[in-house]
């Protein structure tokens, strides 16, 4: 079982999350803004962060996703990041993990299907197999 840090504002998309990462296995801790995860990414030490773009005050997703690897000094951490911006802001870009600027190691699209939520979030912690070690 994984330990897995959810931080997003929405109280729904959290909740949702939390039980489909849970029936997969994972043990799933919450955080509603940038300041109560980075606390708990001190706290937890989760192996894997699940990080929204947009959080209360802006564009703190990215600022979050800096100080975990810069102030905590959690480079190998894994960071997957929601995002909705492509769909709500409509940017001429699309975002993609970068060592400088968004230091995160994949992108997902809102809203998220959930088993491209597992299959990522598995495939992020080494648990993805492509195939079965025995039959099943």
């Amino acid at each position: 079982m994984s330990r897995i840090l959810m931080i997003d504002d929405d109280d729904d998309l959290r909740a949702a999350c939390r039980l489909v990462l849970e029936k997969a296995g994972h043990e799933v801790s919450e955080a509603a803004d940038a300041d109560e995860g980075f606390e708990k990414v001190k706290a937890e030490t989760p192996e894997l962060v699940v990080l929204d773009v947009i959080l209360p005050s802006g564009y703190e997703g990215f600022d979050l996703a800096r100080r975990i690897r810069e102030e905590l000094n959690l480079r190998k951490l894994p960071i997957l990041m929601l995002t909705g911006v492509h769909e709500v802001k409509k940017p001429p870009y699309r975002f993609a993990p970068d060592d400088d600027y968004l230091p995160v190691d994949a992108f997902l699209d809102k809203p998220v299907r959930f088993e491209t939520l597992v299959r990522t979030v598995n495939e992020m912690l080494g648990l993805q197999r492509d195939t079965p070690e025995a039959p099943l």
